[in-house]
């Protein structure tokens, strides 16, 4: 019996071909085949190649490329710029998700002017603009590097995608008194233990609010540390936070109260898989929006009991201004007392988990109280009380 075309191996491997090719683009196909070694790269080639890349290739290799910025940040990130992605996309006609390209080509959009004007047309707010520049920033620097040289992908971003700094504000943290007063509240909060010792480890360890999530098997209370799903690292991996004598006390409590009668229940295996913090025995973690409305709870009493203010006096706009306090305050508390300690700034950089020096500079801003205490202490200040003794009292 004679076979037909669509009978014939290599025909159906073409059509399977031409759908990869369809789906997935031709510099992502290539690319994948000469990883496995089926095929070897072009390089004389591959410059006319990537010329052709389009829209929609390039946000594919965006989101699926392994070295591609994307995979590096946090799954609320994520969420976050494939949201810019598909709007970004869809100014050009070209739909993501179902893999509808209008077949423009990805280095015909990349100049200065359709950037500016994507921005004009989608982002009405400063901040709006300033996140849709950044997600454009990180699309561009993984996805362009194919169709431009690193000397227009910088011209891009100092055009189009440079924007002023806002009016920085020092990292808002609280006061000792304040953080006391936080914990006492907590302890006359529904789920009053286990709220008691979140507020105790994010003040204690200095640790973001979604890097909470952590198991039983992750607390080393011995040695001290809690494994955590690091921001900025590749799959979130898992890396070391240290505890103050504290917050061990604190966690070791909770656990002991909370999970204990499951110590002969269940294997240690799956004892150790547990969450420290569930609001179904272990098996769910808690979830971050939980977790803040909690803290604005505690947040909102504290300023209608006045021991927080939610206004503070700029000095240098002259007028007062209004605070936002979160979770993440405790974060800066946690910094900022570090560094006044004494504390060496590449250790609290170490602790904080940031990649660069530059992320923990900030926290030098200090409370104008702890600038006039650290200044009191300057050698020259001795020297200016004997020198001006004889001017008396003030």
């Amino acid at each position: 019996m004679p076979k037909y075309k669509d009978d014939l191996p290599q025909f159906t491997i073409q059509d399977e071909l031409q759908g990869l090719l369809s789906k997935y683009g031709q510099v992502l196909v290539e690319k994948e085949l000469s990883s496995i070694g089926v095929v070897s790269p072009l390089p004389a080639q591959s410059t006319n190649q990537h010329q052709q890349v389009t829209l929609l290739e390039a946000a594919q290799h965006y989101l699926n490329d392994e070295f591609s910025n994307y995979q590096s940040i946090s799954p609320s990130s994520k969420k976050s710029y494939k949201s810019e992605l598909r709007c970004y996309c869809k100014h050009y006609g070209v739909n993501i998700d179902k893999d509808l390209s209008t077949n423009i080509l990805f280095k015909e959009v990349l100049t200065p002017e359709l950037l500016e004007d994507y921005l004009n047309k989608n982002a009405k707010t400063m901040a709006t603009r300033r996140k849709k520049a950044a997600f454009l920033r990180s699309f561009i620097d993984s996805a362009a590097r194919e169709v431009l040289t690193e000397k227009k992908i910088k011209q891009l971003n100092n055009r189009a995608l440079q924007l002023d700094d806002p009016d920085l504000q020092p990292p808002r943290a609280f006061t000792a008194k304040q953080i006391d007063y936080l914990l006492n509240l907590s302890r006359l909060t529904r789920c009053a233990l286990r709220n008691y010792t979140i507020l105790w480890i994010l003040i204690g360890t200095g640790i973001r609010v979604d890097e909470l999530h952590f198991q039983i098997g992750d607390v080393n209370l011995e040695q001290g540390w809690i494994m955590v799903k690091a921001k900025g690292r590749k799959n979130r991996a898992k890396v070391k936070r240290y505890m103050t004598k504290g917050t061990m006390k604190a966690i070791k409590n909770y656990i002991n109260f909370t999970y204990s009668h499951l110590q002969d229940v269940l294997s240690e295996a799956d004892y150790k898989c547990l969450y420290v913090f569930s609001d179904d025995g272990g098996r769910r973690l808690l979830s971050n929006r939980a977790i803040q409305k909690m803290f604005k709870g505690l947040i909102d009493r504290a300023i209608k009991d006045g021991v927080i203010q939610d206004r503070v006096w700029d000095s240098d706009r002259g007028e007062e201004v209004k605070v936002n306090y979160s979770c993440h305050s405790t974060r800066h508390s946690y910094a900022i007392y570090a560094l006044e300690s004494g504390m060496d700034i590449y250790i609290v950089q170490k602790l904080l988990g940031h990649k660069s020096i530059a992320s923990t500079e900030i926290y030098l801003n200090l409370f104008d109280e702890q600038y006039q205490k650290a200044i009191e202490k300057h050698p020259f200040a001795q020297l200016e009380i004997e020198q001006l003794r004889h001017l008396g009292e003030d």
